[in-house]
């Protein structure tokens, strides 16, 4: 070959390669906490308006058939291992302060695979995977910076959270949690957590290169209870009551500004995106990452109306997720996609769209979804192990193409699997706000990308009837329904889980038992552990910080 064609073949060789490098999208997930199906306007409530949370959904997906985990922990641990928390053995409760639990060293994270194909990862907000020592907190798991929290909740402006001590006769361990690395923020306390987070992801994208590729997942405190696993903190708590005065309930008032307020956060993201030139080029998901916790423990009066259930129980309203994905890149757009999807597919799925070998991840429990959801194809996945916990002794899966899901035993003898919360649907409430929702900054930015078709109030119509399933719970409903044993729901005709059909169905149920009782057969022990009594915050300046390491933390003085 004459020099001058090898020259020709290498240079044409890098060309390509920076090309492909540089069409990478940048892939923005933004992660709510107890946060109800009936939360969002589009599910059909009109007491709560999220108009841009909503335009990201019909301007692109709303993927109405997705599921997480029951709870916080064992949710973040399948988004990002790509596995069912019983193959890491975060199956079990949400993880407590001082408690050395983590993901296993030899599992692989959506950040370290991204890093691999030359992404640039960040997280701001929420870990609640570990933090004794610096290789289990986010920047020892693949993010190449944190600024957040390292707890299951702070408080919305002390950043402060306690952990009960009671069952070691000791006085509860209360410490500081807002880092920056393993810096304390000490001197941002009296932020307010979500405009605290917006600002730093904002920050982010502000100072990030557009034409490297940007992983960057933002996890809101909210609408999770804040201090004392009690608190719904807002800005100002004169003009959230004016604002609100239609909605009776004083907490709830708070529960909808908190809500509100991340929804303008999700604006100003999108808005920052585009401002930079990189929403052309962005895949941008949004998902709360369990069932709202109307009562009970961390009760923040969210709704998961009309399902069943609550955060903790395996029923839809605990695991039945709000999620919404928009991109350039889809296919399709403006539609409503049915196929079932866990949030165990993203690791595979952003892998794939990032270029990546889906075949050198190995063996995972998600699978690439991206065709389905970008093309609106028939997907792959067929069942979906809802959960086990061994040790409390209740299950569930899904079955059937989805249309089935066998319970076995639930949460506490039940304690949340009733129907709570506030439909938002009758005269007290304002009307749904079109004109709100094409004025949102998220519909703005898209509407400015070229080639981008005009979202329509017929189209909003459109598909806000098709999503709402408030019909369910015009069945008459058996109160006394719990699963102490074995229950059968056909969740595709009967979402709201008012009839246990098991007893009409026992060979669909035969067969989902047996293929429940194969996960059994393979699950890593849950790794629960007590509070490590070396992880007292008052031995570190009253810091929540990498107590096994002591080096890397801020030493009482």
């Amino acid at each position: 070959m004459k020099p001058f064609v090898v020259l020709f073949v290498i240079s044409w060789g890098i060309f390509t390669c920076l090309a492909g490098k540089q069409q990478q999208p940048h892939i923005v997930v933004i992660l709510a906490d107890d946060v109800g199906w009936n939360d969002f306007g589009y599910h059909g409530s009109n007491q709560i308006p999220t108009p841009n949370i909503d335009a990201l959904g019909y301007n692109g997906v709303i993927l109405n058939r997705f599921y997480t985990q029951q709870t916080c922990t064992p949710s973040r641990a399948a988004l990002l291992t790509g596995n069912y928390p019983i193959r890491s053995g975060m199956q079990g409760y949400p993880m407590r302060c001082g408690e050395n639990r983590y993901i296993p060293a030899d599992m692989a994270t959506l950040p370290q695979k991204l890093k691999e194909l030359g992404y640039n990862t960040h997280l701001v907000g929420k870990w609640h995977l570990g933090a004794a020592t610096s290789s289990v907190t986010p920047t020892g798991k693949g993010f190449d910076t944190h600024f957040g929290y390292y707890n299951g909740f702070v408080g919305y402006f002390d950043y402060v959270i306690s952990q009960d001590m009671s069952a070691y006769n000791l006085s509860d361990y209360v410490g500081f949690d807002l880092h920056d690395s393993f810096k304390p923020q000490w001197a941002l306390q009296g932020r307010y957590a979500t405009e605290l987070f917006t600002e730093k992801t904002i920050d982010i994208i502000d100072k990030h290169d557009q034409e490297a590729p940007l992983f960057l997942m933002l996890a809101h405190l909210a609408a999770h209870t804040g201090a004392n696993g009690t608190e719904l903190g807002v800005p100002n708590i004169t003009e959230t009551n004016e604002k609100y005065d239609y909605i009776e309930n004083p907490m709830r008032k708070r529960y909808a500004d908190v809500m509100n307020i991340m929804d303008k956060s999700v604006g100003e993201i999108v808005k920052k995106l585009n401002e930079k030139n990189m929403l052309e080029n962005a895949v941008i998901l949004f998902f709360s990452d369990n069932g709202a916790q109307t009562i009970g423990m961390y009760e923040n009066y969210g709704s998961n109306w009309p399902l069943r259930g609550l955060k903790f129980s395996l029923h839809e309203g605990g695991v039945r997720g709000s999620g919404v994905l928009y991109s350039p890149l889809l296919s399709k757009k403006r539609y409503i996609n049915n196929q079932l999807i866990h949030i165990s597919d993203w690791l595979p799925t952003f892998y794939h769209i990032a270029g990546g070998n889906i075949s050198d991840l190995g063996k995972l429990d998600g699978v690439n979804q991206w065709t389905t959801i970008s093309e609106d194809q028939r997907g792959s996945r067929n069942e979906i192990l809802v959960n086990i916990d061994e040790e409390l002794n209740y299950s569930g899966l899904i079955g059937y193409k989805g249309r089935y899901k066998l319970l076995n035993g639930t949460f506490q003898g039940g304690i949340y699997d009733g129907y709570y919360g506030e439909s938002g649907r009758d005269t007290s409430n304002p009307s749904y706000d079109l004109d709100m929702i094409l004025e949102s900054d998220v519909n703005k930015a898209i509407q400015s990308i070229s080639n981008q078709r005009q979202l329509t109030k017929r189209r909003i119509n459109y598909i806000r009837e098709q999503l709402d399933i408030s019909w369910c719970r015009n069945q008459q409903i058996p109160e006394d329904l719990v699963c102490s044993g074995f229950c059968l729901f056909d969740i595709r005709n009967d979402p709201c889980e008012t009839r246990n059909i098991i007893d009409q169905h026992q060979k669909i149920a035969e067969r989902l038992k047996k293929r429940l009782s194969e996960f059994y057969d393979n699950l890593v022990p849950q790794t629960n552990k007590p509070v490590d009594l070396a992880s007292d915050p008052k031995l570190f300046n009253n810091t929540w910080c990498t107590w096994l390491e002591p080096e890397l933390c801020s030493k009482a003085e």
